[in-house]
């Protein structure tokens, strides 16, 4: 075949199948960029601009029965540095269900309140974007039944008590559902708490994940609800046998000495990335990398790689992310030293 025919062919299939060339380090955020056809070259409807891009999670302060029993008490120096770090949003994990009453009306403590407008006041200051969710619910994965009322009067105080607050406080309705919290329990919970909120919140951005702990097999068998502020989520920390290894809350957790970055490895993560894009392309939602991160006690070497990566996969299908977390279990920060776990960070926000 000659050589310009060659060349015309292949610039026709390239248009057919709808692929699309970018490097991995450059982000498509923004309205303009995130405009679609699927390969039958059918319009799918932009998927709106957010204000998330590149997030932190809080985690082991408010997610822990009391404030300081798991290590970390959040500090607003802590806030300031995330923020000068690039970072432009925190996401807040409160475990609100042991702060509030067991029978009706299921009152939230307000030294919790009080505690948790603290927080969010100091990041909104620091021009943070703050994510509240309810986090670690555990008696709802078990019990949906009994607890659903609970949860729903849980999210009825919290859609008052923050109805004119700045939309850069996002709100997420339920971290992880599992066990008996299925994909159809948790798109009913999804319909009836925007249902809830959204008279008081009408622009106000919502996180929503489907079952199976958050997982990405969990967002793609969930149908988002028709709503332009509804963001989907998934969690990632595959392979567990690398990202959990020695990690003394997990008994799954394998040994130390786990390495990860071969082709098999790297194949997956793309594949799970590609999926999460598709499944934003198809519904036309902007997807949310919620969760990711290594565990501390691994190499930091080792653990920059993976969350490199993690990071450049999502960021090259325009997903945004936000990585777990700050202080403790899965630090970029360390609290001892007072100091950045660097090759981490650098790997984040480079």
């Amino acid at each position: 075949m000659k050589p310009l025919r060659t060349l015309v062919l292949f610039i026709a299939l390239i248009a057919l199948s709808g692929l699309h060339w970018q490097t991995p380090e450059t982000p498509l955020h923004g309205a303009s960029a995130m405009t679609r056809s699927d390969k039958l070259g059918r319009k799918i409807k932009p998927i709106s601009d957010t204000p998330i891009q590149a997030c932190i999670n809080l985690g082991g302060a408010l997610e822990a029965p009391i404030e300081g029993q798991w290590g970390y008490h959040i500090r607003k120096s802590d806030l300031r540095r995330i923020a000068r770090a690039g970072f432009d949003t925190v996401r807040l994990p409160v475990a609100w269900s042991e702060h509030a009453q067991a029978a009706p009306p299921y009152t939230i403590s307000p030294e919790l309140f009080a505690r948790t407008d603290e927080i969010i006041k100091a990041a909104l200051e620091q021009d943070l974007n703050v994510i509240l969710n309810v986090h670690h619910y555990w008696q709802l994965m078990s019990h949906p039944e009994a607890h659903m009322p609970r949860l729903e009067a849980i999210w009825r105080q919290l859609s008052a008590h923050y109805v004119d607050w700045p939309d850069r406080l996002v709100f997420e309705f339920l971290n992880e559902p599992h066990k008996r919290m299925t994909n159809r329990r948790v798109e009913a919970m999804n319909h009836r708490l925007l249902s809830v909120i959204r008279p008081e919140h009408a622009d106000r951005y919502v996180i929503l994940s489907g079952g199976r702990w958050g997982g990405l097999e969990g967002m793609l068998e969930s149908r988002p609800p028709d709503d332009a502020r509804v963001i989907m989520s998934f969690h990632y920390y595959n392979p567990h046998k690398f990202t959990h290894q020695g990690a003394k809350f997990d008994p799954r957790a394998a040994p130390p000495g786990q390495v990860w970055g071969s082709d098999n490895d790297r194949l997956e993560l793309e594949n799970v990335m590609s999926a999460a894009a598709q499944y934003q392309l198809r519904t036309g939602t902007p997807v949310f990398l919620g969760e990711f991160g290594v565990y501390a006690d691994v190499p930091a070497k080792q653990r920059a790689e993976w969350t490199r990566e993690v990071r450049m996969a999502a960021e090259a299908r325009n997903i945004s992310w936000c990585y777990f977390d700050w202080a403790t279990t899965f630090r970029i920060y360390d609290l001892d030293r007072e100091r950045w776990v660097r090759p981490v960070r650098q790997a984040l926000v480079p």
